[in-house]
């Protein structure tokens, strides 16, 4: 999406005035912090990790990935009705509409922070839930069977940002979208910027109306699910001794603070292209 927001960036000049210089704004702060997430990497954490993967077999490993995969590809399947029932969507849902027919009539800086605000609520809720999961069910030595509640949460996480900023995740054309994010939250370093680039470009495809396979593949699911677990599998499969338990809650802290960062990108980047380009053909 990036080429795309600087060649509508060059066109400021054609009489979309203040609200659009205040969309353009608004894009270069979300890119600033973008280019920032992306550099971020932990190098301690992944030494620590990479340690404590070798102390799990390779048969046991590749057993749990296998088991990940088919976890992951159940909840994000067949869990949508679980994760509305909390209640929490709905509202959010409601909020982001109501906020996106109101910058539809005007972009206003009181209703953008409004929006912002809105998100930024739902990440505090969501890494709270997180951190109270793995802290309970990891002293308990219950790492393992806490993977589809965690996936869950992860899930619920980036729909509550998608619908703060007006985008309905029930819709089967954003399971796509919901896929890369995921991706570009929890990609390798060396990945992240790729991953990020080709979410950017689904969201330009998206919003332009453009054609886009939507089908969900089998390498969708399995890429997605090598990502996620090259994060969870090592902390989980230790939060599943009763020794290692404390630790669930920051690692679960630390997976939630990567998807509501990325969310929080991605979701607002996209939402402030959508209304560079409503202004731009109205």
């Amino acid at each position: 999406m990036a080429a795309s927001v600087s060649g509508l960036t060059g066109k400021m000049a054609t009489g979309h005035g203040k609200e659009y210089k205040l969309l353009i704004k608004e894009m270069q702060d979300v890119e600033k912090k973008e280019n920032k997430f992306l550099r971020y990497t932990v190098r301690e954490a992944d030494e620590n990790k990479r340690s404590l993967r070798d102390k799990i077999p390779q048969k046991t490993y590749d057993a749990l990935e296998k088991a990940f995969e088919k976890g992951f590809k159940l909840i994000f399947e067949k869990g949508g009705g679980v994760i509305e029932s909390t209640g929490s969507l709905e509202k959010a849902r409601e909020e982001g509409e109501r906020l996106n027919e109101s910058l539809e009539r005007m972009i206003h800086p009181d209703t953008l922070k409004a929006v912002d605000k809105a998100a930024g609520s739902r990440v505090a809720s969501s890494k709270f839930a997180g951190t109270a999961d793995g802290t309970v069910l990891g002293v308990f030595g219950m790492g393992m069977p806490d993977i589809p509640i965690f996936l869950g949460l992860l899930l619920k996480s980036c729909y509550e940002i998608a619908a703060a900023y007006g985008f309905d995740y029930r819709d089967p054309r954003e399971r796509k979208y919901t896929i890369a994010v995921m991706k570009t939250a929890f990609s390798r370093e060396e990945d992240r910027v790729t991953a990020s680039r080709e979410c950017d470009d689904l969201a330009g495809i998206m919003e332009r109306g453009e054609e886009f396979e939507r089908e969900i593949t089998d390498d969708d699911m399995k890429d997605i699910a090598e990502v996620l677990a090259t994060e969870m599998l090592v902390a989980k499969f230790l939060q599943g001794f009763t020794f290692f338990g404390v630790v669930g809650g920051a690692f679960n802290y630390n997976m939630m603070s990567k998807i509501s960062k990325a969310a929080r990108l991605k979701y607002k980047k996209r939402f402030l292209y959508k209304h560079m380009l409503r202004l731009q053909n109205r």
